[in-house]
């Protein structure tokens, strides 16, 4: 592999050895992972009963165009086609939102029909509850949300050490796709005070790419991934936030515990299966717990919001160790849009090829947004570029609003650059992509 190795198998091989079966939980890891469960019932009873104010939801078939294979296992065309649906509503002071996505992809990156409403399957189901929450007002500024929902700490297309931790669906390793959580979600306000605690019941784990092919890492050395099947740990994660506003500051520190989404990858070479288009090694998924803690701010100077960032991460585990992941932004208006520079890096070196952390894997990288929102429809162009191996993404994407209710996008996908680095390695990923999405 060039000198880079992907690591070495570490006492019993976790391949051949006897997994314990995912139904053989102790009394409190089952009571754990079926709380999620045991609050349907009850957030369903809301919908039957409470008053509907907006069903709204979309249509969309989208097709992807690759420019290259690497492997047997890709297609040079992928199609897509989704069904959305949400619904809205009150009962009193409270009120509720559920929306679930049905969906079909042509390829191997979806998996079978399963009851996997945590998001806890190696494969992309097509069925999944997107949302399924209740907010109850406990006092006039302070709010409950409980059930299924999607968290957001940070800037789309931007980096922030207490956002990128968060569960991503890499299903599409070029689409931001977070993936919601279950839990509990206090928020309120005390003038200029504002605070957040989250506590999520189970472990919903990042959903990694197929990378038998592709969006192998190591497909220019001609090694490849063959998917995880182990179960990740029932616990999840806790956070506390709390954000203060003052003249034209805003700051804030954050804190978390519990286990970290994003997976460490165990390979077992001597498992691995030599095919002609390369070396094809199993791989364990294992997740570690890691503690984390930092500090925000930010400020409006005239023009321009200027934003800065740093977060601490510990963690016993050998092959992650600590980091300490700054970020530095500014942005202003430009036009009928904005415009958007990040620079972000880790001043620690991890212990494992940073491609194999994938919340970290682009790091050091300085990202430049351009969005615009004509009367037309809306366009963007974002490029990033990872700064110590010199590899490079560069995305554009436009939507035009053909009527109200029907929307054309077209866009472009394009990694290059050095091999090592976490776009190059998916280099053979590049690719065109349209869509057609009708909304009601």
């Amino acid at each position: 592999m060039g000198g880079r190795r992907i690591g070495e198998p570490k006492g019993r091989n976790a391949v051949t050895s006897r997994r314990p079966s995912p139904f053989h939980l102790s009394p409190l890891a089952f009571r754990l992972s079926t709380f999620p469960l045991a609050l349907l019932p009850f957030l369903f009873s809301l919908l039957l009963c409470g008053g509907a104010q907006g069903f709204t939801g979309y249509v969309e078939t989208k097709a992807l165009s690759f420019f290259e294979k690497t492997t047997g296992a890709d297609d040079w065309v992928t199609g897509w086609g989704v069904v959305f649906l949400k619904e809205e509503g009150r009962v009193g002071r409270s009120g509720f939102v559920a929306s679930g996505r049905a969906e079909g992809i042509t390829s191997s990156y979806q998996g079978p029909i399963v009851f996997d409403p945590a998001d806890r399957g190696a494969a992309r189901p097509p069925l999944s509850i997107r949302e399924l929450y209740v907010r109850l007002r406990l006092a006039d500024s302070v709010d409950l949300q409980l059930g299924r929902f999607e968290l957001g700490w940070g800037k789309t297309d931007g980096y922030s050490p207490a956002d990128a931790f968060l569960p991503r669906d890499q299903t599409d390793p070029f689409a931001d796709e977070k993936l919601p959580l279950w839990g509990a979600r206090l928020q309120g306000q005390r003038g200029t005070l504002r605070y957040e605690l989250l506590a999520t019941f189970v472990t919903t784990p990042w959903r990694l790419p197929s990378m038998e092919g592709r969006y192998s890492p190591f497909s220019e050395q001609g090694y490849f991934l063959l998917p995880a099947d182990n179960d990740p740990p029932v616990r999840g994660f806790e956070a506390i936030r709390l954000m203060k506003t003052w003249g034209p500051w805003d700051g804030g520190v954050w804190a978390r515990t519990g286990i970290r989404p994003a997976p460490l990858l165990t390979p077992h070479l001597d498992q691995a299966e030599y095919r002609p288009d390369g070396v094809f090694v199993p791989v364990d998924r294992r997740f570690a717990d890691e503690h984390a803690a930092g500090i925000e701010l930010s400020r409006v100077a005239g023009a321009y919001v200027l934003r800065g960032e740093i977060g601490a991460s510990f963690s016993d585990d050998p092959d992650l160790g600590d980091a300490l992941i700054w970020a530095i932004g500014c942005e202003r208006a430009v036009g009928d849009g904005s415009m958007m520079i990040t620079v972000c890096g880790n001043a620690l070196d991890p212990p494992v090829d940073p491609l194999l952390l994938f919340d970290r894997a682009m790091l050091p990288a300085v990202i430049v947004a351009f969005y615009q929102n004509p009367p037309w429809g809306y366009w963007k162009v974002v490029w990033t570029t990872q700064l110590r191996e010199t590899s490079d993404l560069l995305k554009a994407e436009l939507d035009y609003n053909l009527t109200d209710v029907w929307k054309l996008t077209v866009g472009l996908d394009l990694p290059y650059g050095s091999t090592d680095g976490a776009f190059g390695a998916v280099s053979d990923g590049r690719r065109v992509r349209a869509g057609l999405r009708r909304s009601w």
